[in-house]
């Protein structure tokens, strides 16, 4: 190799851990909510992600990379301020008055540190024509979201709260379904270690059946470990759950650029796909509901999962498919093999090591 290649091979791969540190500390897109509705009272659990409350707020004073609670107790004030104008109660047309009970520094189901907020709406009269509107964070864009566990009068239902969207009894089911299916979509976008992992898989071509059965592996697999994670069947510590992922992309990358025969990569597709599927179902496990209501929100969410991946696959393979023509398929895979395990190695790092 000569000085020139080797100089560029350490820009690239410094280049490519700079964007992923960043893309490792993009916002989550996702808070949660646990919602309990009374005849004259409207309580409220929020959870934020505190990395995105920070990006609004300006929370960590020492510039230190993380909001300690200290800090966070110290704009308390300014926190409070912020839900008060984007967690709203009212009934027949009236906002209830809102108590900030608790703020706090916690840790989410998968393993994010969270603002954790207590919100109490009290109600002089009985509730009547009850709205609920939800939406803290949507300044960081218009896909981000508040799942929400609704529960009233001993029944339990989920509710996907975005900016505009207010939650009123008479919403119905097939409208809550799109909102998760379009949760899942967006899930995937915005997920880049799994885009890693799902490229990797795909950079080295193969014919149409080894492309559909590495694909199908990697749905079945995810479907399987999703459900089982989501219904709280099977539980995972989420730090494991992270570095796995991590490892996954480390260990396809280099398998790209070591290994000469890669038959049977449908199998490694299948072994990691258990893996991410416990991934994905952080999202969902944050809402703790009932198995009979997660139901049809997990089926949906999957859906949305199954048509991002789709839609990669249809636009990666056609351009691959098209290079395995060319003299630049074989530096080009390689170049790319190597940025996806110098994503994979810093992703590995962050999630055991620092």
């Amino acid at each position: 190799m000569s000085w020139r290649a080797a100089g560029t091979l350490v820009l690239a791969i410094g280049v490519t851990w700079i964007a992923a540190a960043s893309a490792a500390a993009h916002p989550a897109n996702v808070a949660h909510a646990r919602i309990a509705i009374d005849e004259r009272a409207v309580d409220i659990a929020l959870s934020l992600n505190l990395f995105e409350l920070d990006l609004v707020l300006s929370l960590d004073r020492d510039l230190d990379g993380r909001v300690a609670p200290a800090e966070l107790e110290a704009r308390r004030a300014d926190v409070v301020e912020y839900l008060r104008g984007k967690v709203v109660v009212s009934a027949s047309g009236r906002a209830l008055p809102m108590e900030a009970l608790a703020l706090e520094v916690g840790r989410s189901a998968d393993g994010r540190t969270v603002a954790e907020a207590k919100l109490a709406f009290r109600s002089a009269e009985p509730l009547r024509g009850l709205a609920i509107r939800c939406e803290p964070l949507t300044e960081l864009g218009a896909d981000h979201t508040t799942l929400a566990r609704v529960d009233t009068a001993g029944a339990s239902r989920e509710f996907v709260f975005r900016s505009g969207v207010t939650y009123r009894e008479t919403r119905g089911a097939m409208a809550v379904a799109l909102d998760f299916l379009t949760l899942g979509i967006v899930h995937i976008f915005v997920g880049y270690d799994h885009i890693a992992f799902l490229l990797g898989l795909l950079l080295t071509g193969g014919s149409t059946l080894t492309i559909v059965k590495i694909v199908t592996a990697f749905t079945a697999a995810h479907s399987i470990t999703l459900s089982l994670a989501a219904l709280d069947v099977v539980t995972l510590n989420p730090t494991v759950v992270e570095a796995g992922i991590a490892l996954s992309i480390v260990y396809v990358a280099a398998q790209n650029l070591f290994t000469p025969r890669r038959e049977g990569r449908w199998v490694v597709s299948f072994l990691f796909g258990l893996v991410h599927g416990f991934g994905f179902a952080g999202v969902l496990k944050e809402l703790a509901l009932p198995s009979s209501a997660l139901v049809a929100s997990l089926v949906s969410f999957n859906i949305g999962v199954e048509l991002a991946q789709v839609t990669i696959v249809v636009v990666v393979v056609p351009v691959l498919y098209s290079l395995t023509r060319t003299r630049l398929h074989a530096p080009l895979t390689r170049a790319a093999s190597i940025v996806i395990l110098s994503l994979g190695l810093f992703w590995l790092y962050q999630r055991t090591l620092s």
